[in-house]
């Protein structure tokens, strides 16, 4: 994180997926009464799987999706072309920086955004692409 103290908090906006079912609290230990073996017993059937794609800043939220199964590519690239790009601002304004952690599905966005946002892009805290104002 040292890197991203060269920038100002209002500059940062963070995106991170997120996912969870009703498997989600679930652990793999667990406890039961000294010389009692602990059992557990849990339902064979899976419900849907919900995920969420947030986006925030030091002042909150400022938008999401969510949505039932997990975001792909096709559907990140959309929330972050028209959820996330209006929102942006040409650096070094405020919200001028996405960071993004690496996932793969966000390397084809930093690429085709180019052209039509003025943000400046880090994934894995790592200076990507500085986009060129249109």
């Amino acid at each position: 994180m040292a890197t991203l103290a060269e920038f100002e908090a209002e500059q940062l906006m963070f995106l991170d997926e997120s996912a969870a079912n009703e498997r989600t609290a679930d652990r793999k230990y667990g406890w039961a009464p000294i010389g009692t073996t602990p059992h557990l017993y849990q339902s064979l059937n899976r419900s849907e799987r919900w995920s969420i794609l947030p986006v925030y800043t030091i002042d909150g939220f400022l938008t999401w999706e969510i949505m039932q199964a997990g975001f792909d590519k096709q559907s990140f690239n959309d929330f972050v072309r028209h959820q996330v790009l209006p929102f942006c601002n040409p650096f070094p304004g405020i919200r001028s920086i996405l960071v993004m952690d690496n996932c793969k599905i966000h390397h084809s966005e930093v690429h085709s955004i180019q052209s039509v946002s003025a943000t400046n892009i880090r994934s894995s805290m790592k200076c990507v692409k500085r986009l060129k104002c249109d």
